[in-house]
C-alpha cells in the first residue's frame, strides 16, 4: 500500500531512540524528509548517520520540548530548510521513579508534566499555527495506555498521558474542517529504554494489574507502533481525527 508519504515533511521529537527512531526509519523508507529533534546531541548524531545510511533527506536539533522558545525557533528551522512540514509526531517523554502520591515530590511532577504534557502542547501550538493556514497536515502526538487506567505508583506520568488524550481531541475539533488533523497512538508496553529505565525503580505496588505482563504475551517491538503512527500520518487515515489509536497488546481489553 502507497501511503502517499514520499517527499513528505516530517517532525519528530523524542527522535533519537526508542519508538521516534523506529518511527523515523519507517518514515525514511517511505521516502519521507526527516526533523529530528532531542535532547540527547550524542544520539541525535548517530540517528542522523543511521538514516542517512537509509538515504534520507535529514536535518537534527537538540531541542528542550518544555522550552517554548526553543520549539518555536526548531520548528521554524524546519519550516525554513524544508518549505514547510507535513506531518508532526510529538513523542518526546519521560518518566519518574514509582512513589505513592504522598510521597510524590513537587519536582517530579513539574519536571514530568513539563516535558510530557507542556512538551506536547507547544509541539502542537507550533505546528498548528503552520498547518492551519496551509489547510492540511498531520499531528500525531505520543500518549499511553495508562491514559486509560490508573498505574498505582506512577501519579505525574498518568497525569500528563491522560492530558495529552484532552489536547489531542479538543484541538482535533478545532481543526476539524480545516484539512489538518490530530490524533494519538497509546503504546503498551515496548521495549524501549524508557521502558528498561522503569524497571530499575523500586516499586511499591508490584502487584498492581497493570504490572502483569500483556494477553499477547510479550512486550511490542518499537517497529509496530511505527505502523501505526505511518497509516495515522498518511491520507489513508483521512476519516480519523481526535482518536487514541491503542497499540498494547490487549491489556485494556481486559
Amino acid at each position: 500500500m502507497d501511503l502517499e508519504l514520499k517527499d513528505k515533511s516530517v517532525v519528530i521529537t523524542g527522535g533519537a531512540r526508542g519508538i521516534g527512531f523506529a518511527c523515523a526509519e519507517a518514515f525514511a523508507r517511505e521516502g519521507a524528509r526527516l526533523a529530528i529533534f532531542d535532547w540527547n546531541a550524542e544520539q541525535l548524531a548517530e540517528a542522523e548517520k543511521a538514516l542517512r545510511a537509509l538515504g534520507a533527506e535529514v536535518i537534527t536539533r537538540e531541542v528542550d520540548v518544555s522550552n517554548a522558545e526553543a520549539v518555536d525557533a526548531a520548528h521554524a528551522h524546519v519550516i525554513e530548510t524544508f518549505g514547510g512540514i507535513d506531518v508532526g509526531f510529538n513523542n518526546a517523554g519521560i518518566g519518574s521513579p514509582f512513589r505513592p502520591v504522598e510521597e510524590t515530590s513537587e519536582e517530579d511532577w513539574d519536571r514530568v508534566i513539563a516535558v510530557n504534557l507542556k512538551g506536547i502542547w507547544l509541539c502542537v501550538r507550533a505546528q498548528v499555527r503552520h498547518m492551519r493556514p496551509r489547510n492540511q497536515g498531520s499531528i500525531i502526538n505520543t500518549t499511553s495506555n495508562v491514559a486509560f487506567a490508573g498505574a498505582p505508583g506512577g501519579v505525574p506520568y498518568v497525569a500528563s498521558k491522560h492530558g495529552i488524550v484532552g489536547i489531542t481531541r479538543t484541538v482535533a475539533l478545532e481543526l476539524a474542517q480545516t484539512g489538518v488533523r490530530i490524533n494519538a497512538i497509546a503504546p503498551g508496553a515496548i521495549k524501549t529504554p524508557l521502558g528498561k529505565n522503569t524497571g530499575k525503580f523500586v516499586d511499591p505496588f508490584p502487584d498492581a494489574l497493570i504490572r502483569k505482563g500483556l494477553p499477547i504475551g510479550r512486550f511490542g517491538e518499537p517497529s509496530e507502533i511505527a505502523d501505526a503512527v505511518l497509516w495515522l500520518a498518511s491520507p489513508r487515515s483521512n476519516l480519523v481525527l481526535g482518536e487514541t489509536l491503542v497499540v498494547d497488546g490487549g491489556f485494556l481489553a481486559q
